[in-house]
């Protein structure tokens, strides 16, 4: 029987160490028991996603990371072509079940709705799968040293254990001795919980009976008694004569509670809300279509905007997903992330760059068309005669007009 209790991790018998507060399981057995995984509390993210500034902040961030290819560099700082040798496979598709977009929106709507994603590798010394798991499945406790230090993490999935060498795990935002990471549903919480209590409201104003649709007043003192058989012959009148007219005596007047649709149904306050979800996520109010985001757009000021929400914000994405692609190909080499698709210039801007490019050098004309999908040309490669500029010699006389 003790040995069932040691087993199970039950009884007095057992040495517990302390995991860290709020972590999965809390206290964690030794290490021969992995506690389940942890409980969800307030706004779980099904429901966040009901949200629509939520579910839309989210939608943008991935449709965002989704269209931004991967790349590899080596030790030198130098591109690795798609299409060379040394270009590590696992990059171009991570998983063997599903492409590389869907791959991106699953590990970044793990970041947000989650605060982290966590994949299982396959494959040893070299990787050749990667398997997203959903981070409230995963089991993660941090062991506390006797010197009051935090020791190593340990992980498990659905109640068995998973070696550490096995696990990449990144989060959106790292508290010190916190083995989970936390994100925008987490950050969120009380707005999301008003949001979900307001459209409630909503639904209940409209599609209730609870709320009356008016009142019946008069000067006349009416006894409980002939209060309560006015209001009974009301009622049954409106629901045999819907759409009819009808005359009122005796001093009585009908008055309908009506509201205005901004007042019903609490725009105003439904925007405050959505403002500050959108700002907890960082994402644009005027891409959400969320009032207060006023400024007029127009092509430099919406490009301009683009590279405040890539930095801002995407860059926190963008870092982590790169890490976890660096952390399985050859050592020495790293992913990056080509942000080029979401900065493009206009037709005139980008015109002028790629001029002054080919000017200073920087750029071949055969480099610019290969970007824009063209044939090279058979001069395309040579650099460009240095630019004549005009001088004046001090020595020779200037003609002064009168």
């Amino acid at each position: 029987m003790n040995a069932i209790k040691r087993f199970f991790g039950l009884g007095d018998q057992i040495e517990t160490r302390t995991g860290s507060v709020g972590s999965a399981g809390g206290d964690s057995p030794l290490a021969g028991v992995i506690p389940p995984p942890r409980t969800e509390l307030g706004v779980t993210w099904r429901e966040a996603l009901k949200v629509s500034a939520f579910s839309r902040s989210m939608d943008q961030t991935n449709t965002m990371m989704s269209s931004m290819p991967a790349t590899v560099r080596d030790a030198r700082r130098r591109l690795i072509l798609p299409d060379a040798r040394e270009f590590p496979s696992i990059v171009s598709q991570p998983n063997l079940d599903m492409d590389y977009e869907e791959f991106v929106q699953s590990t970044v709507n793990d970041l947000f709705l989650h605060g982290e994603f966590i994949w299982l590798r396959v494959g040893d010394p070299q990787t050749v799968n990667l398997i997203p798991v959903a981070p409230h499945e995963m089991t993660i406790v941090r062991e506390r040293l006797p010197d009051g230090t935090w020791g190593r993490v340990r992980y498990g999935h659905l109640g068995r254990a998973i070696p550490r060498s096995r696990v990449i795990h990144k989060k959106h935002t790292a508290i010190t001795g916190e083995p989970r990471g936390i994100g925008p549903r987490q950050l969120a919480q009380a707005e999301l919980r008003a949001a979900l209590t307001l459209a409630e409201f909503q639904r209940e104003w409209f599609d209730s009976s609870n709320v009356p649709s008016g009142t019946l007043n008069t000067d006349l003192h009416l006894s409980a008694t002939e209060q309560d058989e006015l209001q009974s012959r009301w009622n049954n009148f409106l629901r045999s004569h819907r759409g009819q007219s009808v005359v009122l005596a005796a001093g009585l007047s009908y008055d309908a509670i009506q509201l205005k649709p901004a007042d019903a149904q609490m725009l105003e306050v439904q925007d405050a809300i959505d403002r500050r979800i959108v700002r907890i996520c960082g994402t644009p109010a005027f891409d959400l279509l969320v009032p207060g985001g006023t400024e007029s757009r127009t092509y430099q000021n919406l490009e301009q905007s683009t590279l405040q929400y890539l930095v801002a914000t995407l860059a926190k994405y963008m870092n982590a997903f790169e890490r976890g692609l660096t952390d399985v190909i050859p050592r020495g080499n790293k992913v990056e992330l080509d942000e080029t698709g979401l900065l493009r210039m206009d037709s005139k801007t980008r015109a002028e760059v790629d001029t002054a490019n080919v000017q200073n050098r920087t750029r071949t004309p055969n480099e610019l068309r290969a970007r824009d999908g063209l044939e090279p040309l058979p001069d395309g490669d040579a650099p460009p005669a240095p630019k004549q500029v005009a001088s004046e010699r001090l020595d020779q006389p200037k003609e002064i007009d009168a």
